[in-house]
């Protein structure tokens, strides 16, 4: 009787194993939608969009990047948690999906039960930058003013890493500078370039050609060392400034039943893409760093984070 168990159980297995490879050796078939939350210019956009035309040829079919943003990166979220977990809806998930768990009293989805992972694909680092009227020239002027006049920075939306990091400035160097959240990066940079708010927060990639035209100054960048692309701008540790890191990143997620064949294919083909000769100098000169792991990987990474910031926001308020 053992023995016969034992005989059902490895033929059942193998019945599996041949169905998962039939299964994938099919796929993909057609369309491709990865749902971008947040508006066009942006980190999250441009990262959709370099990858887009490789991915096209990689995988035979075409990529759909369909743009759903709003401040809390909330309504391309319930989009992709809605739809067929059939390996051709995704969502480009940001710091916002991360954080959202502790930041807002409550969620239309749950972060790890309603997503499964695909990858990591990037981390970049976050830029300060000023408007040109405003007189600062370094950060600690910039500081200086801050405690003597109503500064205001922009973000890419509450939960980003933009506003996060502005969060964690304000908290380390005892400052207030007002908030003022945006639906993505681009609208975010536009109103610093416009003087509607003092400064903003940005990713190296939406910022780098203004500050190379001088339309904004940038003051500091986040991580342990200078980036390449803009060597003379300082690290805020260098600036003395201590854990205001926090740096963009990029994953992928699908809805949670969406076939583990399927989500690494997907991930080999992103892999492949953001590794290639053709993508991987731009992306290193806008500030973008590959990571792409594997599923299992990033699965633990995305419960690994979500409880990071939960323990976070109940030592520090992230709401505002």
């Amino acid at each position: 009787m053992i023995v016969r168990r034992r005989l059902l159980a490895s033929g059942a297995a193998l019945l599996l194993s041949r169905t998962n490879i039939a299964r994938a050796a099919s796929y993909p078939s057609e369309q491709i939608k990865i749902v971008v939350p947040r508006a066009p210019g942006g980190g999250s956009d441009n990262l959709a969009r370099f990858i887009q035309p490789g991915l096209d040829d990689k995988l035979g079919v075409t990529i759909v990047v369909e743009n759903r943003p709003d401040a809390t990166a909330i309504v391309g979220a319930i989009a992709v948690k809605k739809s067929e977990p059939d390996g051709y809806t995704y969502y480009l998930s940001d710091n916002s999906f991360y954080q959202n768990p502790a930041i807002l009293d409550s969620l239309p989805y749950d972060t790890i039960k309603d997503f499964t992972a695909v990858t990591m694909i990037a981390q970049a680092p976050v830029i300060l930058i000023v408007n040109r009227d405003v007189p600062a020239k370094d950060l600690n002027e910039l500081l200086d003013l801050a405690k003597k006049s109503d500064l205001t920075f922009s973000s890419g939306g509450v939960g980003s890493s933009t506003h996060l990091t502005g969060l964690m400035v304000n908290l380390k160097t005892g400052t207030n500078i007002t908030h003022v959240p945006f639906r993505s990066a681009g609208p975010a940079l536009t109103a610093v370039l416009g003087g509607h708010v003092s400064m903003g927060y940005s990713g190296l990639s939406t910022a780098a050609s203004h500050i190379r035209e001088g339309l904004v100054r940038a003051l500091a960048i986040t991580g342990d060392h200078r980036n390449a692309a803009f060597p003379d701008i300082p690290t805020f540790q260098e600036c003395g400034i201590q854990g205001a890191d926090v740096p963009s990143i990029w994953g992928l997620h699908a809805p949670r039943a969406t076939p583990l064949e399927y989500r690494r294919i997907m991930r080999q083909a992103i892999a492949d893409v953001m590794r290639s000769p053709a993508l991987s100098n731009k992306l290193v000169e806008l500030g973008f760093e590959a990571v792409c792991n594997t599923p299992e990987e990033h699965e633990a990474q995305t419960v690994e984070l979500v409880n990071k910031w939960i323990e976070i926001g109940k030592k520090v308020s992230l709401k505002g």
